[in-house]
């Protein structure tokens, strides 16, 4: 069987928010790899910058809505492999589900379409349509649309993200930095961080025939509670601070305000979300089912928490 996509020959690769925090890493990927990358971002102007990514492959950037057909099918025109990225998580049910799940289903359709070979949909552990979350559930719901249209979609379904631009520790470090305590939500909660640069190798491996329709769940070396978690943002960060719990009922009233603030800092979905275990499953396949050996955020998160994260308060106020 003749390769649909194959590291030895250039392919044209669609990628459908490919301006996002995985979606810089995956795209430098493909052009250090030698492929046409053609970038879908709402704010193209943004993300210039990865037309410099070192390789002998080259970007393309378009404007794309992942709502908009006509838009979707300039992007999918010619590819030979597609991977939707776009996912938002807002207190705002119906564009949570406009988004996620109706957007995912015109991106599948409208790539199936236009002929592309190798689909891969950007999901998150967690996706079911029994999610305590609502945006969980789109996440699940948005699944079974893709598979209905690409029946050998991947689907990657990654933990909570790290990397030196992450909205995670970057956000609690911010906190740590400013505040004399650092609040401690769903402490008892267990999450298995995973570095960018392996999720985006496994977005590269999935796009392989022979990893053809696997969904795997993507979790680093490390199984930490949350207040795990906030105790090593501490210890990378070089700071002493207070670790205060904070009740469900507390974190959903919080939620409630902050939810309303620009950036949705916390939301009363997120919470309900939390109190759910963001591990791998024994079911789906797992990282190391792609010959990826993970990364530790120990190796990682050190190295930037102590310069970075009034790069995130910048962002932030923006």
């Amino acid at each position: 069987m003749e390769k649909l996509f194959s590291w030895t020959s250039p392919r044209k690769v669609a990628v459908l928010g490919g301006g996002g925090f995985i979606g810089r890493s995956f795209v430098r990927k493909l052009v250090a790899t030698g492929h046409v990358v053609r970038v879908g971002s709402q704010n193209p102007e943004a993300i210039q910058g990865l037309g410099a990514a070192r390789g002998t492959g080259r970007v393309e950037f378009l404007k794309v809505s992942v709502n908009d057909a006509e838009q979707l099918d300039r992007l999918f025109d010619g590819a030979d492999a597609a991977v939707n990225l776009v996912s938002v998580m807002t207190p705002d049910v119906q564009v949570l589900h406009k988004i996620n799940v109706e957007g995912a289903h015109l991106a599948a359709v409208r790539a199936q379409r236009a002929g592309v070979k190798s689909y891969v949909h950007m999901s998150a552990i967690g996706a079911s349509l029994t999610s305590p979350g609502a945006y969980g559930r789109s996440k699940g719901a948005a699944e079974r649309v893709v598979r209905r249209v690409f029946p050998d979609a991947g689907l990657l379904r990654p933990s909570v993200v790290f990397g030196p631009e992450d909205s995670f520790f970057n956000l609690f470090a911010l906190i740590a930095a400013v505040s004399p305590v650092l609040p401690v939500f769903a402490q008892h909660t267990r999450y298995q961080p995973v570095f960018v640069e392996d999720v985006a190798e496994a977005l590269l491996r999935l796009l392989q025939p022979e990893h053809a329709g696997r969904i795997v769940e993507a979790g680093g070396p490390d199984i930490l509670s949350m207040r795990e978690m906030m105790a090593f943002v501490l210890e990378a960060s070089g700071r002493h601070r207070f670790l205060l719990p904070i009740p469900a009922a507390l974190a959903r009233l919080e939620a409630s305000v902050l939810e309303k603030l620009p950036g949705h800092l916390l939301t009363r979905d997120q919470v309900a979300m939390m109190s759910v275990d963001n591990v791998v499953h024994p079911g789906p396949d797992n990282l190391q089912t792609l010959d990826i050996h993970p990364v530790s955020m120990r190796m990682v998160v050190p190295e930037y928490l102590k310069t970075g994260v009034f790069k995130l308060y910048r962002q932030l106020k923006s």
